[in-house]
């Protein structure tokens, strides 16, 4: 069963709304409580090859980027370890000091958690911050936009395309208070834009996947491997995406697209690449579902589908 359709299940049992934000918002004693839960492992979010301080790093700051996302910066965190029995303490002391890099450099402090065992170690943290005005995934404001990324993309989906050991994030500032909507790249750019779709009828945005890509990657790749693949797999980079209204200057980001609303509920995004012009109209691969040798196939497929 797709993650998606797991989340819809949970959320009919529970009541909840998903998808709106990236953290969930709970109106608290007038303000708002941004809550935000993630779960990390060394096989699944591909941290083989780091050092144990940077695996924590990257935990840590996949955790924190939920609540970046929605303009806040975190306050508390209680996180949960599972141990294996393959790792000695320095093992998990190594980790846990990248963590508390990242949490010191937040001014966020972990206030506790719990320790138990699993076959396979993982980690999973809750982080709580308060903001009066968080920034979501459905746009504050129907108007045009320009549309942004804290840094370029697609770094990481390469490094695992190529069996390299990803990269390490940089740490970013929360996104303005004034965009209009935000979300991460925990699961790749063509996710996060699968969240902006998801939640704003609509829409229609036009992607400059040539300015998004990061030179790193064009330098990288081997012949035959397009850089635009890069942008869709789904491997967490955690830069963080999102708009402002048309015009409106930003430091320290890059301008990849732009956008507005129609008065039709159907979206309308559109890919420019390579002086060419496709459109996405289904979601990425979810790559949970899908054995991992057979990752690169269904991405390439993917990119082959925007053309048509």
């Amino acid at each position: 069963m797709q993650e998606q359709k797991l989340i819809e299940v949970f959320s009919r049992i529970h009541g909840t709304r998903p998808f709106g934000s990236d953290a969930e918002v709970v109106p608290f004693e007038g303000t708002n409580l941004l809550v935000s839960t993630d779960s990390f492992s060394e096989r699944e979010d591909f941290l083989s090859g780091l050092e144990p301080e940077a695996m924590g790093r990257v935990m840590a700051y996949g955790a924190i980027a939920d609540i970046l996302a929605c303009g806040a910066n975190p306050e508390f965190i209680v996180q949960v370890w599972n141990i294996d029995d393959l790792h000695d303490e320095r093992f998990y002391e190594r980790v846990a000091q990248g963590v508390q890099q990242v949490v010191s450099h937040y001014g966020a402090k972990v206030i506790g958690g719990d320790v138990g065992t699993a076959k396979e170690w993982c980690w999973t943290a809750t982080v709580f911050a308060t903001c009066k005005t968080p920034v979501c995934r459905m746009a504050s404001q129907r108007v045009d936009f320009d549309l942004y990324a804290t840094g370029p993309l697609g770094a990481a989906n390469a490094a695992v395309f190529l069996g390299r050991a990803i990269p390490e994030p940089q740490l970013r500032a929360p996104v303005p208070g004034s965009a209009l909507f935000a979300t991460d790249t925990s699961g790749g750019l063509f996710d996060a834009l699968e969240n902006f779709r998801r939640v704003n009828n609509g829409m229609w945005l036009e992607l400059d996947a040539d300015r998004a890509v990061s030179p790193e990657v064009t330098r990288s790749l081997p012949p035959g491997v397009e850089k635009g693949w890069a942008l869709v797999g789904g491997v967490g980079e955690y830069e963080l995406v999102f708009a402002v209204p048309a015009g409106t200057p930003v430091a320290d980001a890059v301008k990849i697209g732009r956008g507005g609303f129609a008065a039709e509920d159907a979206c309308d995004f559109r890919i420019m690449y390579g002086g060419k012009t496709g459109r996405m109209s289904t979601p990425p691969p979810d790559y949970r579902s899908i054995p991992r040798e057979n990752w690169l196939t269904e991405t390439a497929s993917y990119w082959t589908s925007l053309w048509v």
